[in-house]
């Protein structure tokens, strides 16, 4: 059975389930962005596929965690003993063939965050590493590596009411209004130390990943295209417990923004520039904040309301 979903401003056909909004049949019949099948199981092995790296990852041991790679008109993105993409040049034609015995959930986990964000950046879209909320009509974005509180501080302004937009993937384009932001993935995915987000939440809003992680389905999200207020790289601190935020500088915006690619270890030089120049127009249209903010969940009382004030007045 083929799922039609509309995401990341894509029509994307997938025979697997991906957690992404829902999309028209009749976009998918008027020619998909993104179409994703499952083959059948074959070892994955850990070295590298022939062509030439785009991008790549390599374990502290020295065994390749992941190694994206072009040859002519095919692309081959593979984890060793999990899983192996094979598609065309721009990753718009995509079958997934899984390494034996491996659970299906984590292939809809990868699908759904780094083969999007590999289609997207092939593309010369901007994608940055957020997640982010609609706050009035607008989006704000919270930047980051992994580990930095993103998903977190999403997920607790979506519980205070704000819709969500994306979960660690999302797109920006720029136009000559605003900076767009486009929505994607419609659960946020949470550690083990902000399940707390989800205690309060319905019991079919809910759900564990295949990787160990908490997906929390909130109850409103962005059904469209909003333009990008801010973007905020968080903090977490034992030390304060209240908020404190400051403004950088488009030159400082810059190389902060530069140091949490979606994708690590990208190599590839055209499209390397085109995100480095989308990001110069970002950071020179939209404000970018570092806010230091209390260990959460739970947040000391205000914690949100005052981030909120300080970064979208």
């Amino acid at each position: 059975m083929a799922h039609v979903y509309r995401a990341h401003g894509l029509t994307v056909v997938s025979e697997l389930p991906l957690p992404l909004p829902p999309g028209d049949p009749g976009g998918a019949e008027a020619g998909p962005d993104l179409v994703l099948r499952l083959g059948g199981e074959r070892p994955v092995p850990h070295e590298h596929p022939p062509g030439t790296r785009v991008a790549g990852l390599t374990r502290a041991d020295g065994r390749m965690f992941y190694s994206l790679v072009r040859e002519g008109d095919r692309t081959v993105l593979r984890y060793p003993e999990l899983c192996e993409f094979t598609g065309d040049r721009e990753f718009g034609a995509v079958t997934v063939e899984p390494h034996p015995g491996v659970d299906p959930g984590l292939l809809s986990v990868l699908a759904g965050g780094t083969l999007l964000a590999v289609h997207l950046t092939l593309r010369q879209h901007l994608v940055l590493h957020a997640s982010a909320v609609r706050v009035g009509g607008r989006a704000l974005a919270f930047v980051g590596a992994s580990g930095m509180g993103k998903s977190t501080l999403a997920a607790a302004l979506c519980g205070a009411g704000h819709g969500l937009v994306a979960d660690d993937v999302l797109r920006v384009d720029r136009t000559e209004a605003a900076m767009l932001v486009h929505p994607g993935s419609t659960e946020s995915r949470l550690r083990v130390n902000a399940r707390g987000l989800a205690d309060a939440a319905p019991a079919g809003a809910v759900r564990p990943t295949a990787d160990g992680r908490l997906a929390l389905r909130p109850g409103t999200r962005a059904d469209g295209p909003l333009p990008l207020a801010a973007c905020v790289v968080p903090r977490p601190s034992r030390e304060v417990d209240g908020v404190a935020v400051r403004r950088l500088p488009p030159s400082l915006a810059l190389l902060r923004m530069c140091q949490f690619p979606r994708v690590l270890g990208w190599c590839d030089p055209p499209s390397m520039d085109a995100a480095f120049q989308a990001l110069g127009d970002l950071v020179e249209r939209v404000p970018v904040f570092e806010a230091t903010v209390p260990w959460g969940p739970p947040f000391p009382p205000g914690v949100l309301d005052d981030l909120l004030a300080a970064v979208t007045p």
